[in-house]
């Protein structure tokens, strides 16, 4: 039997709710279909949508650009459905995150876009090796497609919101980030050299490993231990590294140049 509609607020049909929000006819079938929503029909069948309905899309799209798939959206809405304030709050902190990423990536390009300009007194011409580590240092201020599906799998969209955002300023975030990159290209220019993980250089490399991994969890150990098994399970998945900014070759380099500063 169709479902009157009671409610007194202005409602929408499918086709004026779908061109409000961008979203598509079909999206919304699909979201009804998965029971995401359950929009009230009238006496002849069309669905219409409310204030109800629009909060409800709003928490969809917003764990949808956190990552979650429709299933787990699913299992969040089955309890209480969070307040869109929270959902919110909870993307913001994502978009922080990346605005620091994006940030951090425009301070490399240009970097290596001053380089170019050889008209300058003393300018070095930025060699193919260069754009190799630049290319590999812009890798970091993207979340790959593999760890992406690990956090989708360990963590929840709190936690991942909340694992993805920099503490402390923008600026912070940024020199992290730098902090990162070049750490791994220095690392991985002293394997490739042959240096082993017993030699100072590289125990030096691990200490400076450990300093940035302490800063990034805050010296929770706990966190640490778990940020590790997201890392190596990614890694398991893809040790060729082809998606993620170092390989399980790199990832075992530093593992083993730890315990032999540590001995």
């Amino acid at each position: 039997m169709a479902r009157k509609q009671v409610r007194t607020e202005p409602v929408l049909t499918a086709a004026e709710a779908a061109a409000r929000t961008g979203l598509t006819v079909r999206a919304l079938r699909v979201y009804e279909a998965r029971g995401l929503l359950d929009p009230p029909r009238t006496e002849k069948g069309w669905r219409l949508y409310g204030a109800r309905e629009f909060q409800r899309l709003g928490v969809i799209q917003a764990l949808k650009s956190l990552g979650l798939s429709l299933a787990e959206i699913a299992k969040v809405l089955a309890g209480d459905t969070p307040s869109l304030r929270r959902v919110l709050e909870v993307q913001a902190a994502l978009w922080r995150g990346r605005l620091a990423a994006a940030q951090a990536g425009l301070d490399l390009v240009e970097q290596a876009l001053a380089r170019t300009d050889t008209s300058r007194p003393g300018t070095t011409p930025i060699s193919v090796d260069d754009l190799c580590i630049l290319i590999r240092r812009l890798n970091m201020n993207t979340l790959p497609e593999t760890l992406r599906t690990v956090l989708a799998e360990d963590y929840t969209a709190e936690e991942r919101a909340t694992l993805m955002t920099p503490t402390g300023t923008p600026e912070a975030a940024a020199d992290g980030a730098r902090a990162w990159t070049q750490l791994i290209a220095d690392v991985q220019a002293l394997r490739d050299a042959g240096v082993p993980a017993t030699d100072a250089r590289a125990q030096a490399a691990a200490k400076r490993w450990q300093g940035l991994v302490s800063a990034f969890t805050q010296g929770d150990a706990a966190v640490e231990s778990r940020t590790a098994g997201l890392w190596q399970k990614a890694l398991t998945r893809d040790p060729q590294g082809q998606g993620l900014p170092f390989d399980q070759g790199l990832w075992e380099y530093v593992g083993a140049a730890m315990k032999s500063a540590q001995a």
